[in-house]
């Protein structure tokens, strides 16, 4: 039990403040303790009777217990309540990904479909280049039995493979994609260097049309043709491209400025030398835009068309000679453009 002391001192009514000595809090806490250990010690018994002539149904329980099972099963129940609240949503998450998984099973089928395709231009791919690699390279002719016997640098493009156990076509697929894209780096850096070398070819060989921008029109050509001033039938030795005084005369090919001369015949007039023995003459000219010993680029200005010397009106007589015979333009010029043939009338 609490007892109440009196302290000392003084106050307005002559009592002093109230408090509890440890022995007093003690005492009250072991007698909390105690009432609730002699209430939760009380027993209570449930009778079941049954209508038949049967024994009695008899449970006992302690208040402790029947809190812990009155506990129990307010979980339990709040779990039932949870579950039937909460089922709705877990339908839908199930419905959600079965449809996550159809969609993305369906792009599968799409990647596998696409795949497919790959590998279909892949195997065409790999012919092609077998192909375009055996055109190029020096004596392909004679070695392309044997290339396709199964020798060459394009052995890795037709390599068999055995699939392993358990595994995907389509793995198999993939992998042998990329085996391909891999053994195509090579065959593609010499398909690249032939190119630089027919592009190197073409920029020392006169092919370029002589007139800036493809410009003029052709009114003689190379062979018999009737002379314009004496009427009678003669060797044109190159092409007339008449247009407009000043429209600018470019090199055909890569070379070096061997002459620049002034002839009755064929007026101003310049030759540039370029490799392989070729040489290139430009005649009636305006002027003249380099100096003798100049390189110069292929589709680099030389001069301005004009009408100098024995002409019937503006146009450049262009010529190609290879060592020392002449040639016709035609044979190089349509290499790389399209003009119109002009028709001979005789």
């Amino acid at each position: 039990m609490a007892r109440w002391v009196r302290s000392s001192g003084s106050n307005p009514r002559g009592l002093r403040g109230l408090r509890f000595s440890p022995s007093a809090i003690r005492d009250s806490l072991v007698g909390i303790l105690r009432g609730v250990t002699r209430g939760g010690s009380q027993r209570f018994t449930l009778l079941i009777i049954p209508h038949s002539e049967k024994r009695l149904v008899k449970f006992q329980a302690n208040v402790f217990a029947i809190i812990f099972f009155a506990v129990l099963f307010s979980f339990i129940l709040a779990g039932f309540v949870y579950v039937a609240m909460h089922a709705p949503d877990a339908s839908e998450r199930v419905v959600e990904r079965q449809q996550g998984l159809q969609s993305s099973q369906a792009s599968l089928d799409a990647i596998m479909e696409e795949l497919q395709e790959v590998m279909r231009i892949s195997r065409m791919f790999e012919g092609t280049m077998r192909e375009t690699i055996d055109g190029l390279r020096p004596g392909a002719a004679s070695g392309a039995a044997a290339d396709r016997s199964g020798g060459g640098d394009l052995t890795p493009f037709l390599d068999a493979r055995r699939l392993n156990s358990g595994e995907l076509r389509e793995i198999e697929d993939i992998r042998h994609l990329a085996s391909t894209l891999r053994s195509a780096v090579e065959p593609l850096e010499e398909v690249q260097r032939i190119f630089r070398v027919q592009q190197s070819l073409l920029t020392d060989i006169p092919n370029y049309w002589p007139v800036i921008g493809g410009r003029g029109r052709v009114t003689h050509e190379f062979g018999p043709n009737i002379h314009p001033f004496t009427g009678q039938l003669y060797l044109h030795k190159g092409f007339d491209i008449a247009d407009a005084i000043g429209v600018p005369v470019v090199a055909s090919a890569r070379g070096r400025v061997d002459e620049i001369s002034v002839d009755p015949g064929y007026g101003i007039q310049v030759w540039l030398r370029h490799r392989y023995g070729f040489r290139t003459m430009y005649a009636h000219l305006h002027s003249a835009s380099v100096r003798e010993g100049q390189d110069v680029e292929q589709g680099q200005q030389i001069g301005l068309l004009g009408n100098s010397g024995a002409s019937t009106g503006p146009h450049l007589h262009f010529e190609v000679w290879l060592g020392n015979e002449v040639v016709d333009p035609a044979a190089f010029l349509k290499i790389s453009n399209e003009f119109p043939r002009r028709v001979r009338s005789f």
